[in-house]
């Protein structure tokens, strides 16, 4: 999405497919009343409804485009140390996939194990983000709760939340925070926050202390939300509601948008039956679906924007192809597109860049658009070509 921060003195104004969060909260959490609302309330609540109506409008601009620019990530199976990247070759391979003019964000993982990690970002990271973003590239960045202590560690993390919007917060290239990391997911810990004690209340404690440090600090253009893994049945239900109950009006009115991770034939609910580019985009509407018209609602948040967080599809030498990965890469962006109206979407990450390790023989080291080495799989260049036709 072509997302606009217009200056207004020293303070960035948030966009509006963000500030919807908290006019959005505002609805869902006003309570009834049998007397007839007085005017300044009113007023209020048409105010509210006219920035849920933008937001609806701001909809049908560009989706902003992005990608995880690694290669390790956490992984399910577990998985040997990925190859050493090259900083040079990496920033190439972004400016040649995003489209000139237009918002491309790369999305970036940052760990909070203990209170050493309060104080500062790492310097590989801190690195990182000052390069990007002095190329004008956006960033997002995931702020995992993976405590080592065995009970959890919920107001460290919080501490650790709050330095980070205070550090991060004057650099207007950073515009997006994710509090935790697939909080739903009980098991693959080093994968998925879920695993970890006390993640669902780092969940919402870190939501509300982000958006408290936003407001104090006046970074407009810095936007909160937090991610749910893509599944089906009860637990999902019970993933949403929990987030209404134990975070009360607070924590809706901290949330500017939802991310969903979503890697049909790959994780997640089954691929239905019929040829692959078919099952990858019915999969995708129905979980844009369930989250728009169930599960948001759910959770007090019917008009969040969604945010595809992450999205991918691995290749290996046996049963995952290249062409396959850029066929699932097409059907899945293509009806994101074609729906994007319907749903609220506003932006779309692919996982990833490259390849962990190119020579290994499980999957999980082979989700990258290019090898290990840098050269581009066919995926590369079709996610070129979808990020100039739809930015």
């Amino acid at each position: 999405m072509a997302v606009s921060v217009v200056m207004v003195g020293p303070v960035l104004v948030q966009p509006v497919w963000a500030q919807v969060g908290a006019a959005d909260a505002q609805a869902a959490t006003a309570k009834p009343t049998k007397t007839r609302p007085t005017a300044s309330a009113a007023a209020a609540r048409r105010a509210a409804l006219t920035k849920a109506r933008k937001a609806r409008l701001r909809w049908s601009a560009p989706l902003e485009f992005g990608i995880y620019p690694g290669g390790g990530a956490g992984a399910v199976n577990g998985r040997g140390e990925p190859r050493p990247e090259v900083a040079e070759l990496r920033l190439s391979a972004l400016q040649a996939l995003r489209k000139p003019g237009s918002p491309f964000a790369v999305h970036l993982y940052d760990a909070y194990t203990g209170p050493r990690d309060v104080a500062a970002t790492p310097a590989w990271l801190r690195d990182q983000i000052t390069d990007y973003t002095a190329a004008g590239i956006r960033v997002e960045l995931v702020l995992r709760y993976r405590p080592t202590a065995k009970t959890g560690d919920v107001s460290g993390f919080t501490a650790f939340v709050r330095s980070r919007v205070r550090e991060l917060g004057p650099n207007v290239n950073v515009t997006s925070l994710q509090i935790t990391n697939e909080a739903n997911v009980t098991v693959a810990p080093d994968a998925a926050d879920g695993a970890y004690p006390g993640a669902m209340k780092a969940l919402v404690k870190g939501v509300v202390a982000a958006k408290q440090e936003v407001v104090r600090g006046g970074y407009g253009q810095l936007a909160i939300g937090f991610n749910w893994a893509d599944e089906s049945g009860p637990r999902a239900v019970q993933f949403f509601r929990t987030l209404r109950r134990s975070g009360g009006p607070s924590f809706r009115r901290s949330v500017d948008w939802v991310g969903v991770d979503a890697y049909p034939g790959t994780w997640g609910p089954k691929l239905g039956n019929g040829d692959l580019a078919s099952a990858v985009g019915a999969a995708t509407r129905s979980t844009l679906r369930s989250l728009r018209k169930v599960h948001l609602p759910a959770a007090g948040l019917p008009r969040a924007p969604i945010v595809i967080a992450e999205s991918g599809y691995p290749t290996d030498a046996v049963a995952r192809t290249e062409a396959e990965q850029s066929k699932v890469l097409t059907a899945a962006v293509e009806t994101i597109v074609a729906t994007r109206k319907q749903y609220g979407v506003v932006g779309y990450r692919w996982f990833d860049l490259r390849d962990a390790d190119s020579g290994v023989a499980s999957f999980e080291g082979h989700y990258g658009l290019m090898n290990d080495d840098y050269s581009p799989k066919p995926a590369f260049d079709v996610y070129r070509g979808l990020v100039s036709r739809h930015g």
